[in-house]
């Protein structure tokens, strides 16, 4: 098993939201989960569809899809599930893209978590 990932940002025409994936998406590069991608639901390159393709072509048959969002909700629940093509409500599934067969594995957005507390308590202490 080769595994992936692709973080999946929203899209925005702000060029800093882009920013903010494509530097996640790198700084998980090197921490032992195989190739890793930036892509977005719309408006920035690469899609959805071109960095499951790109994964693929670098021999990963398992991708992990992480939403690098901060909580849930319908683009979460909904939107990202059918564009990666599985069922409404299912973490994992078995898809074709292109000519092979891969199994997903969808992951949890970021979510409630004490390091977000220790993130933002450090924002303001920057500006204090």
């Amino acid at each position: 098993m080769k595994t992936g990932v692709i973080v999946i940002g929203h899209g925005s025409k702000l060029d800093y939201n882009k920013k903010v994936v494509d530097f996640t998406a790198e700084k998980m590069k090197g921490m032992g989960l195989g190739p890793v991608t930036p892509a977005y639901m719309q408006l920035n390159a690469p899609t959805i569809d071109e960095g499951m393709k790109w994964l693929v072509s670098q021999g990963v048959d398992t991708i992990f899809v992480q939403p690098c969002f901060l909580a849930s909700g319908m683009h979460l629940t909904e939107d990202i599930p059918l564009a990666i093509g599985l069922p409404i409500g299912s973490k994992e599934g078995q898809i074709m893209v292109g000519d092979k067969q891969v199994t997903l594995k969808y992951c949890d957005p970021i979510g409630e978590d004490e390091r977000i507390a220790q993130i933002l308590a450090d924002r303001i202490k920057e500006r204090m």
